[in-house]
């Protein structure tokens, strides 16, 4: 057992460290060319090109063009689920939920708990999950339709899509652990994956061989960018 353990971890570190882009990226490269802006494209194709095509290792494989992410095409998606492929061979997955407001302003929601919070714990998480939903909310893309992103803490486990460990400091994952360290820009990283975006560095490594201005790239640092709305988005007209 020991042995095929150590295997099993030598394999995935294996293709961890390798990221060779997946054949599928190729296929798909047209939707690189729009999403991404040309000056990226040109000046750094390899990190940039990386941060696009590890969220195309989802469940959900049907990315349509971002022209047809409009109010006409949208279904009545109430419950989003699937599957990102995480430290480039685990199946994770993701849920959150899509809500209605009475003046038709779409919702994306994701319910977070802690699990056994003490002291300050539960006013800072708040705290730092409202931030979060400020960086979500201050970069949308623009859309024919109203979205908004909703992230709250709820103290009922049952209520959760997530239910979550506390400890001073953590690597995650994202949805078992999560630390007191954490800001609200790498809360917004950790909600991002729940919402099944994926690590676009190399998880095990640490190497950012991905656009280092991407949230998903660089927790602490990054910003979100167009390619993260368009991959939570489209999932609005594909379920």
């Amino acid at each position: 057992m020991k042995i095929i353990l150590v295997f099993l971890f030598l394999t995935i570190s294996a293709n961890a460290q390798t990221q060779t882009p997946p054949p599928i990226s190729e296929q798909y490269r047209w939707l690189y060319e729009i999403l991404f802006d040309e000056t990226d494209r040109i000046q750094q194709p390899n990190e940039a090109f990386k941060s696009f095509y590890v969220h195309l290792a989802d469940s959900d494989l049907v990315f349509p063009k971002p022209s047809d992410i409009e109010a006409k095409n949208l279904k009545p998606v109430q419950t989003v689920e699937g599957t990102i492929t995480y430290v480039n061979v685990i199946k994770k997955r993701y849920t959150y939920d899509i809500l209605k407001t009475a003046d038709g302003i779409f919702v994306i929601n994701v319910r977070i708990h802690l699990k056994d919070p003490v002291g300050a714990d539960l006013n800072n998480f708040r705290e730092k999950i409202r931030g979060a939903q400020d960086i979500w909310n201050a970069k949308r893309v623009a859309a024919d339709f109203e979205y908004v992103f909703k992230f709250d803490l709820v103290e009922s486990e049952a209520e959760a899509r997530y239910s979550v460990n506390v400890f001073d400091t953590t690597r995650g994952p994202y949805d078992r652990n999560w630390g007191r360290d954490w800001t609200p820009n790498v809360v917004a990283h950790e909600i991002g994956h729940m919402m099944g975006l994926g690590d676009e560095y190399q998880t095990l490594s640490g190497k950012f061989d991905c656009m280092k201005t991407s949230l998903m790239c660089t927790a602490w640092s990054g910003a979100l960018m167009k390619h993260h709305y368009y991959f939570i988005l489209r999932r609005l007209i594909n379920q």
